[in-house]
């Protein structure tokens, strides 16, 4: 459709400085995306691990040191 002035002009897009801001937007939006997935795996990795470590009944992971010496060498039974 021609105009008051003759013909028409395509709409002007965004210029380079918008299209580069853009890009940068996307990138720290995935960048922010990825570590929290990496967060949220973590978490989920360290419940599991604790619980397990719970359900076990040892919940350092360190094994205690033995300090009976048997039901044959104890004094009190």
């Amino acid at each position: 459709m021609g105009g008051l002035f003759g013909g028409s002009k395509p709409p002007p897009g965004p210029t380079q400085e918008e299209l580069d801001d853009q890009a940068d937007r996307e990138a720290r939006a995935t960048a922010k995306e990825t570590e929290e997935k990496r967060k949220i795996a973590s978490r989920q990795i360290s419940r599991s691990k604790r619980n397990k470590m719970l359900m076990s009944g040892d919940a350092t992971g360190v094994e205690a040191p033995k300090r009976t010496l048997g039901p044959g060498r104890n004094p009190r039974a």
